[in-house]
């Protein structure tokens, strides 16, 4: 994956995947997609029913949240594997309705039913639901202009996001009702009348409020369940012996992966973002978490590749695995790939076994160590300098920039950028480093709860609305582009973002999100900072 930092304009106009509206997925998978989001709706309609008249299901609730979580990585899916979850929606659907009907005619109230409702059967084959799709997007989209439609895709973009991070703290038992209902009042919404484009902007920016809260209160959990965060020197290099790699986001499932391997020599490395969980003092306790292994989060192939042992990738984690290392690779969650072998229950016997089997490092490697994590008391001191400085106007400008992208282009990027940031200019990163004295690196492992609580912090003593402060995102996923409307919702004046490829992000949504949020690409370092400092 790159980044390209100019586009030419006639792109957004001819090209073909814009006006179908999935650059990013195959036209079977977004036709699948529209089936599955288009169930989802008519599921909510008669759960808020059913909630509005005393009826509650919890594992419901659950479903809902995960299959919405599970669709940011829709386009990893196979055709099947999506046809499968808009089976178990179907199920949902049609039981609830019938739940439904059946206490209205027990309180002898008149059903408030869907006039026009999806119907598919077990003996609906995936082409047929395909073809369904297909109907919904023609129909959905036909008398919509593009940026209505864009509209709707950003806010599906922001309804994803904030349906992880809701599955994130529900590892934590913590089920956020409110933003749950918020979620089912949107879909909700789309079943009974046409929505302007003014409505849909609204709600997008009011749920990405919602995420953002999500995210400050995952960040207050993690080190209340895994003991405090501390600055740690973090191993790359490698140990002889039998190994298993943990891959993703997801620190329960590491932390039950290295309970059930404790009393066997097997070495446990951390891959991706479970890189902070080297700074958890409750990590620090197991003797076989012996380091991190790979560099880059998008290298998961080569990474893979070149592990000699089993590997687990972790609920809710994005990861494209290739499906040559058949009984090698794990997971535990909702949905898992082809090839991949899904353990159930955390039973991880099966991995360790494979672990076993597997070949292991025959010898070590060694590799320089990194520094993950930070102590909040002294960072509070810094932000607290920085923020007298600023006031008393010996700092022109507050740069803040975003996790690590792990690209050759933008690590270019960000290197030029400093070294050109003048002396009565501050930097915060939480990513990218430098050896300048006015570039304060806090390295929170590309962990963006931790990042998004740092900021609240700092933003608490200095406000983030102010001219002097300019953030750059540089990633383009569906958090990034979640908490980009949220800052603009609170009216942050100065945005970049890193150039969407078009794999990841539809040129034409992209140009509409740049357009309504008032969100500038980054080019180059020089003539972004000259356009800054104008």
């Amino acid at each position: 994956m790159q980044y390209n930092n100019e586009y030419k304009n006639t792109y957004i106009d001819i090209n073909e995947c814009t006006s179908r509206g999935a650059c990013s997925i195959s036209p079977t998978i977004s036709a699948l997609q529209e089936l599955a989001i288009q169930i989802l709706q008519n599921l909510s309609h008669y759960i808020l029913q059913l909630e509005e008249m005393g009826a509650n299901n919890n594992n419901i609730k659950y479903e809902i949240i995960t299959v919405l979580a599970s669709l940011i990585s829709v386009n990893e899916f196979s055709d099947k594997q999506l046809y499968e979850i808009i089976l178990k929606e179907y199920y949902m659907l049609t039981n609830s309705k019938k739940a439904y009907n059946e206490l209205c005619s027990a309180k002898n109230i008149i059903p408030k039913d869907l006039r026009k409702i999806i119907k598919i059967n077990n003996s609906t084959s995936i082409s047929q639901a395909i073809a369904l799709g297909e109907k919904i997007f023609f129909e959905k989209y036909k008398k919509l202009t593009v940026e209505q439609k864009n509209l709707m895709t950003l806010l599906l973009i922001v309804i994803k996001s904030t349906s992880l991070n809701m599955v994130k703290l529900s590892d934590f038992k913590v089920f956020e009702e409110d933003t749950y209902h918020k979620i089912l009042t949107i879909l909700d919404t789309f079943n009974h009348y046409k929505v302007s484009s003014k409505k849909i902007q609204e709600m997008t920016e009011e749920l990405s409020e919602h995420n953002i809260k999500l995210q400050l209160k995952i960040s207050e959990l993690i080190p209340e369940t895994f003991g405090s965060i501390e600055k740690t020197e973090v191993s790359h290099s490698t140990s002889k012996g039998k190994a298993i790699l943990v891959s993703g986001n997801n620190l329960f499932d590491l932390y039950n992966v290295l309970k059930a391997a404790k009393d066997e020599d097997i070495g446990i490395y951390t891959h991706s973002n479970l890189l902070i969980s080297h700074a958890l003092k409750k990590f620090k306790e197991f003797k076989n978490l012996k380091g991190h292994f790979g560099n880059k989060t998008e290298n998961c192939i080569l990474d893979f590749a070149t592990f000699p042992g089993a590997i687990l990738i972790t609920k809710n984690s994005k990861n494209t695995p290739e499906y040559l290392y058949r009984g090698r690779l794990f997971s535990n969650d909702y949905i898992v790939p082809d090839g991949v072998i899904k353990i159930e229950n955390n039973n991880f016997k099966e991995l360790i076994d494979s672990a076993k089997k597997a070949k292991g490092f025959s010898k070590g490697k060694i590799k320089d160590n990194t520094t993950i994590g930070y102590n909040e008391k002294n960072i509070i001191k810094e932000f607290d300098l920085i923020i007298k400085k600023i006031k008393n106007n010996q700092l022109k400008k507050l740069y803040i920039i975003g996790i690590d992208a792990h690209l050759e282009m933008q690590k270019e990027y960000f290197n030029e950028l400093f070294s050109n940031i003048k002396d009565c200019e501050q930097v915060i990163s939480f990513s990218y480093t430098s050896n300048k004295n006015n570039i304060l690196t806090i390295p929170v492992g590309d962990y963006m709860a931790l990042a998004t609580k740092l900021l609240k912090i700092l933003f608490t003593k200095y406000p983030a609305t102010s001219e002097k402060i300019v953030f750059f995102f540089t990633t383009c996923d569906v958090m990034t582009i979640s908490n980009i409307i949220a800052l603009k919702k609170e009216k942050v004046k100065n945005i970049y973002i890193a150039k969407c490829p078009p794999t990841q992000v539809n040129p034409s949504v992209l140009e509409t999100f740049k357009n309504k949020y008032k969100v500038k690409i980054t080019t180059n370092a020089i003539d972004d900072l000259k356009n800054i400092r104008k």
